[in-house]
C-alpha cells in the first residue's frame, strides 16, 4: 500500500515540474535586434605601470596613428577618424587620443572631444589638453569654463600662445578690456611674426594705448599661415616642443 502512494505522489509530481519547466522556456523571446546604441568613445587604453604590453600590437596601433596623420593633414578626415580609432583600439595612447579629440572638436562633436580630453587633464600639467578643453567650452558660449581652462593651460606652459590668443579675444567678447588688452600684448610679445597681430591691436583696442612697433621676423622666414583673427584658434595637435 505504501509503495503504491509513492507511486501515485511521483505521478502528481512529475507532471508539475515538466509543467514549470515548459513555463520557464515559454518567457517570450529577446528580439533578434535590438536599437543601435549611440555611438561611444573608443575605451583609453590601459596605461597602468607594468601592464603587459604586445610589441605587435603597439607596433600595428603605431602604424594606424600615423596613417591617421597623414589622413588629416590631407583633409580626409572620415578616414583618419577610423584610422584613430583602430590606434586606440589597439593600445595607442597620448598623441592618439589628442588626435582623436582634434577630429572630433573639427566634426563639433564635443562631448565626445570631451571625454577623450578629461582623463589626460587630470593632473593639469598638460597646456594642449587643457587649450583644447578650453577651447570647446569658449565653442559652447561658456565663459568661465573656457577662461579656466585657458589660464590652466598658461600655467602649464606660460610660452603656449594659442590659449593667450584666445584668452584675448575670448575675454574681449565678454567686455573686459583691461584683460583682453593685456593677453594681446602678450600674445604679441610671444609671436612677433604672426600676421594676426595688427587686426588682433586693432580690435581690443591696442593701438590706442601703446602704439604699434615695426613686424620682426626671422630672417630668411615667412609666418607660418594660421586662424583668421578674429576667431579662435584651432584645436592643437601637438606641443610646440614636440613640433619638428
Amino acid at each position: 500500500m505504501p509503495s503504491r502512494c509513492l507511486r501515485c505522489l511521483r505521478c502528481l509530481v512529475a507532471p508539475a515540474l515538466l509543467t514549470v519547466l515548459l513555463a520557464c522556456d515559454s518567457q517570450p523571446a529577446r528580439p533578434a535586434t535590438e536599437a543601435a546604441r549611440p555611438a561611444e568613445v573608443v575605451p583609453v587604453p590601459d596605461t597602468t605601470p607594468g601592464a603587459p604590453v604586445d610589441p605587435a600590437k603597439t607596433a600595428e596601433a603605431d602604424t594606424h596613428y600615423r596613417a591617421a596623420l597623414e589622413l588629416e593633414a590631407a583633409g580626409r578626415l572620415v578616414e583618419a577618424r577610423s584610422e584613430v580609432e583602430l590606434a586606440l583600439a589597439g593600445g595607442a595612447g597620448r598623441d592618439a587620443q589628442l588626435l582623436a579629440a582634434k577630429l572630433a572638436i573639427l566634426r563639433d562633436d564635443l562631448d565626445v572631444a570631451t571625454k577623450l580630453l578629461e582623463p589626460l587633464a587630470v593632473d593639469g600639467s598638460d597646456a594642449l589638453v587643457l587649450y583644447n578643453l578650453g577651447l570647446i567650452a569658449q565653442r559652447r558660449g561658456v565663459y568661465n569654463s573656457a577662461r579656466t581652462r585657458y589660464l590652466a593651460a598658461l600655467k602649464a606652459d606660460p610660452a603656449y600662445a594659442p590659449a593667450r590668443y584666445n584668452l584675448a579675444l575670448l575675454t574681449f567678447d565678454a567686455g573686459i578690456k583691461d584683460e583682453a588688452q593685456h593677453h594681446a600684448l602678450k600674445f604679441i610679445e610671444q609671436s612677433p611674426g604672426d600676421p594676426r597681430n595688427a587686426e588682433l591691436r586693432t580690435r581690443v583696442g591696442l593701438d590706442a594705448v601703446m602704439p604699434a612697433g615695426p613686424t620682426i621676423t626671422s630672417p630668411g622666414t615667412t609666418p607660418p599661415a594660421t586662424t583668421p583673427a578674429g576667431k579662435p584658434d584651432a584645436p592643437g595637435l601637438t606641443n610646440p616642443s614636440e613640433r619638428r
